[in-house]
């Protein structure tokens, strides 16, 4: 133990000693490690950590699978029917519905829209969730006719009600009906992620009527029995779906190759992040390995530096192995360094990495430096000062005492410890370029995600949500007139070009699909209803969203409920279903053929619209003019367009709406580009964490480049002295320096090329529009590195050009 110690006295003495030198070393090993700990700690919270529900192993989510329907994965949500078939199960012990919903309230006259969820009684058992105030829901809550409750959320509760203890009791009116608060949920709770109310489901009869097995608008979530597996869950499963088919042949749950579906609930919420998180550990993971061989070169330079006093300890009688762990004592102690000021970067950048993905990442709100990522950044350190400090160690520990000792020695490291350099530097290259590879497609993929066509224009647009309660707009003339007095409104105010309201906008996750059917002979009878997404919408949308009219005419004043129902198709749909010919006056209508909702004449062709994603087309879709809507349909965005910043307009939309209404609260208030660049964040954050690693990498790689060659530079000063003594000229000896910088660059490439061809396979669900091996991102990253590589030599290629002959040669 005291051997240890001195070894630590003694190495802490030398650290001080070269200060420069200490210096360089922990900045390289904290950009690093602290890297690899603030990645780690977002990787830690959203996928490694289990969900803060009562054994979350147990918990699924459930999903109807539709084939050839347009729909994500084939993955549908659940109808009120096929909920009521689930229960019918030998797998859960508990299953519960949830529906996102929205509630406006108004306390202490300030109105706000606030989102919400509608779940069964049955949800926080299932989740072993408890208020932290009051009570969760009862099971009698669940059934009609019972008196309406509502639980609140932490941050509601604190944020309009004070923290105030004394709330259980009290109604808050929502959509203008009073509910009693019963109960504040705990702190952190997020299910649905952006819900701040929730209140009971309750069926009615029509919800579960036989024509209702077509409205998937449920999220089911189950508990897996204790003792059963998920593949057993899954095989019960199978047969529920069987028997869901039998029990309803004039549904076509056949046709569409229907079964339950399951997924585990961690990895639901997670979704499609989980592949971008590992590709961002393993990122800083190659960062880590160039700052390890940074400090490994680094240290063999001073390994040389030292090597007289190495010797002299060998002479005294030190052996080799406790002069190995001394040196290793001294790496390990500069790692540690490296760990600590890596935890400070850490801190700093992960507040503004939570900052940036709070929106685009599930549960990255409870990323925060915990002691097993603390312990984490610990064996890291110590992981990482023996993997750079075992190599130098044993190199500087094997010299020969004897010709090191010799007077004149010049201290020369051996051709060893040369190439042990060199290879390092090869290594440190291909692993940028493998870095600057992913970031190169990443970032391509990003171009050409942004050239997409979508449809509409994005330029000039505000956007904004409004939802009439339907206890005070409860007939289609209501809501109608308030639409039609409020868009009326709008369009006069100064600077608005175009103005429209649709039930859902673009990218914005609002709108609905359902069964259409098509007057067509040109597709078999049995494909002429297929699932469309369904719009109804205003005179004056598509102009305010720059939609192109392909044929025909767009939406105006004289389509009113009195008129004759018509319609508007995209041009897929028309160019689906009518091939060849002309979609003006053609037919369709809502529902499946046995539908009594009114045939409706195509008065207009307009460009396909990309509603969903900007990575790949919306299904075909179906328009039709607002008033013409049966229903109270009171949920509608509004599209505004101007000339000027349309962040300007939203306080005088917000005016005219309490003009009409003083009780009803506007928002989601965004510009579409915004709702654009919302829609690309995981992509964007993606691309510049990337392109961030692989910048620090490229840096790491030019100082490595950089230190190697001053160092044979240094090493060979008499060999260079000679050779000018004998006539060579300047030229002669910067291209004998660039030649060893070719070769090592040509080599770090060639290795690098290889490797960045298996690594960027990872990359693939990531990439849109791009190939994994696309040959000139390649190509241009691989020119790249090489140029930056020979930036880095130049400087010591020009001062070897310097070199004195007589100097050098009395060195000798």
């Amino acid at each position: 133990m005291e051997s240890i110690l001195q070894d630590i006295r003694y190495a802490l003495r030398i650290l001080r000693r070269s200060h420069g030198f200490t210096i360089v070393a922990v900045l390289a090993l904290a950009l690093g490690i602290g890297a690899t700990t603030a990645i780690f700690s977002v990787v830690d919270a959203v996928i490694l950590k289990p969900l803060p529900y009562r054994d979350p192993g147990q918990l699924v989510q459930l999903w109807m699978r539709f084939t050839n329907i347009g729909i994500p994965n084939d993955q549908n949500w659940v109808s009120a029917p096929e909920f009521m078939d689930l229960q019918q199960n030998n797998s859960f012990s508990q299953i519960a519905a949830i529906d996102d919903q929205s509630y406006n309230i108004n306390i202490s006259g300030a109105p706000e829209r606030i989102e919400a969820a509608v779940v069964s009684a049955s949800f926080f058992p299932l989740l072993g969730v408890q208020a932290q105030l009051g009570r969760v829901f009862l099971p009698e809550e669940g059934r009609a006719g019972h008196q309406q409750v509502v639980l609140l959320s932490d941050g509601l509760w604190r944020r309009r009600f004070g923290a105030d203890r004394g709330v259980l009791g009290r109604k808050l009116v929502m959509n203008g009906q009073s509910r009693e608060i019963v109960g504040v949920l705990p702190p952190g709770f997020q299910m649905p992620r952006d819900a701040e109310v929730w209140t009971p489901l309750v069926f009615a009869a029509a919800d579960l009527a036989p024509d209702n097995r077509g409205s998937h608008g449920l999220r089911a979530i189950a508990r897996i029995k204790p003792g059963l597996t998920f593949a057993q869950a899954r095989a019960d499963m199978a047969a529920v779906s069987s028997r869901i088919i039998e029990q309803n042949p004039t549904y076509p749950y056949k046709d569409y190759n229907f079964a339950v579906i399951l997924v585990p609930l961690l990895e639901q919420q997670i979704g499609d992040i989980k592949m971008a998180l590992w590709v961002m550990m393993g990122a800083v993971s190659l960062v880590l390995l160039i700052a390890c061989g940074n400090v490994a070169n680094l240290l063999l330079a001073r390994a040389s530096a030292r090597q007289r006093e190495i010797a002299v300890r060998q002479a005294l009688g030190v052996g080799r192995w406790r002069l190995t762990r001394q040196l290793l004592t001294e790496s390990v102690l500069l790692a540690l360094a490296g760990g600590a000021a890596g935890l400070a970067l850490a801190f700093g950048a992960l507040r503004l990495l939570v900052a940036a993905t709070a929106t685009s990442f599930p549960r990255v709100a409870e990323t925060h430096l915990d002691p097993g990522v603390l312990m984490f950044t610990l064996l890291v350190s110590l992981a990482t000062g023996i993997l750079f400090g075992l190599a130098p160690a044993f190199q500087a520990a094997r010299h020969d005492t004897h010709d090191t000792l010799k007077e004149g020695g010049r201290g020369i490291v051996g051709g060893a410890s040369q190439g042990l350099r060199s290879a390092l530097v090869v290594g440190e290259l291909a692993l940028s370029l493998a870095l600057l590879a992913g970031s190169g497609l990443l970032i391509r993929s990003f171009l050409r995600l942004q050239q997409v066509d979508a449809g509409f224009r994005a330029d000039g647009v505000l956007t904004m949500r409004v939802s009439l309660p339907e206890q005070k707009y409860a007939k289609p003339e209501q809501t109608r007139a308030f639409y039609r007095e409020l868009l009326d409104r709008v369009r006069q105010l100064p600077g608005v070009d175009a103005a429209g309201a649709a039930n859902g906008l673009p990218l914005g996750g609002t709108g609905w699909s359902g069964t259409t059917t098509i007057d067509t002979q040109a597709v078999p009878e049995k494909d002429r209803s297929p699932e469309t997404d369904q719009r109804p919408v205003t005179a004056g949308y598509f102009e305010a969203m720059g939609i192109p009219l392909v044929r025909g005419r767009y939406f105006d004043r004289r389509d009113i409920e009195t008129a004759a129902p018509v319609a508007i198709v995209d041009e897929t749909l028309a160019r689906t279903y009518w091939p060849g010919e002309d979609a003006i006056g053609k037919r369709i209508t809502q529902g499946d053929r046995e539908s009594s909702a009114p045939w409706r004449v195509v008065v207009g062709v307009v460009r396909h619209v990309r509603y969903r994603t900007l990575e790949s087309p919306s299904r075909v879709e179906f328009y039709w003019p607002y008033p013409q809507t049966d229903f109270a349909l009171g949920s509608m965005s509004l599209a505004i367009h101007t000339g000027a910043d349309p962040r300007m307009l939203a306080n005088a939309v917000q005016k005219q709406v309490s003009a009409l209404d003083p009780d009803q609260p506007v928002y989601r208030i965004r510009t579409m580009q915004e709702l654009m660049a919302e829609s690309v964040a995981r992509r964007r954050l993606s691309m510049f964490l990337l392109a961030i690693f692989a910048g620090v990498a490229l840096l790491l790689a030019a100082v490595g480049i950089y230190g190697v060659l001053s160092y044979t530079v240094t090493q060979r000063a008499h060999e260079m002295g000679i050779r000018m003594a004998l006539g060579a000229r300047g030229k002669n000896i910067l291209w004998l320096v660039l030649g060893q910088s070719l070769w090592l660059t040509g080599a770090g490439l060639l290795i690098g090329l290889a490797g960045s061809l298996l690594l960027t396979r990872l990359l693939a669900t990531l990439l849109f529009d791009v190939k994994a091996s696309d040959p000139f991102t390649y190509l241009f990253v691989a020119l790249f590195l090489a140029a930056v590589a020979q930036v880095a030599s130049f400087l010591p290629a020009w001062r070897a050009t310097t070199i004195d002959p007589v100097t050098a040669l009395r060195q000798e």
